[in-house]
């Protein structure tokens, strides 16, 4: 696998991205048609909050990120989030369709919709890569969910939920952190975005965005594009 080493990351690094690359296997279970590759970027390319991200079917990883990552010795985080992104160049492949429309609706500024898309394709990658995420950095993750003063009335919260909703359910099949959530909004909120995801995926992937009007439905209560 290609690793363009823009962001200029020292050699040692790099050697173990190599190392924790070829830990991954042969990977025939995905598609990765077109993969080019991945590159190390300025911390500022992504959002400051991001571990990575997949852009024209090349894996961007922060620098300044995985550098610390790297010295930290936490290979697991890495691992993860390099098979979490080469799952979206899966899901890129399978679901060109719905990619395309996302792009459109993007455009557009047509949020809802975009959200809407979104939401399928991170629950669908996040199903595919949770095996190699560690329980602790699951446990971390419902932490700061759960501690968070959520308020439903508040635009940001409710942008903050439908971004977060794919990682909840998608980290929580058996539902034993969702029915511990303090905020019994939230809870209900989270169940019910849960309950469309699971009806319209079901290990078979449908590339037309019909199969997504009831999730619309719901994404409408929280995000709106004016």
């Amino acid at each position: 696998m290609i690793i363009d080493n823009f962001a200029k990351l020292d050699l040692k690094l790099v050697n173990k991205l190599n190392e924790i690359i070829n830990s991954l296997g042969t990977l025939t279970e995905l598609d990765l048609s077109g993969f080019k590759g991945i590159q190390i970027v300025p911390d500022s390319m992504l959002h400051y909050s991001s571990d990575g991200n997949t852009k024209d079917k090349m894996i961007l990883l922060p620098k300044n990120k995985t550098q610390e990552y790297c010295k930290n010795e936490n290979y697991s985080v890495l691992k993860s989030t390099i098979y979490h992104e080469l799952c979206h160049v899966d899901l890129a492949n399978k679901l060109p369709n719905l990619h395309n429309l996302h792009n459109k609706y993007i455009i557009e500024e047509n949020y809802v919709k975009a959200f809407t898309i979104m939401i399928y394709i991170e629950y669908i990658a996040h199903l595919k890569s949770i095996k190699y995420e560690t329980l602790d950095t699951q446990k971390n993750f419902f932490d700061s969910i759960n501690k968070k003063d959520w308020d439903f009335t508040d635009e940001c919260d409710k942008i903050i939920f439908i971004k977060s909703s794919p990682y909840i359910i998608s980290r929580d099949i058996n539902n034993i952190y969702i029915n511990s959530f303090i905020n019994d909004e939230l809870r209900k909120n989270i169940l019910e975005v849960q309950k469309e995801l699971k009806k319209i995926y079901d290990n078979e992937y449908i590339d037309e965005y019909y199969v997504l009007n009831s999730l619309e439905n719901i994404v409408s209560k929280y995000i709106s594009n004016d």
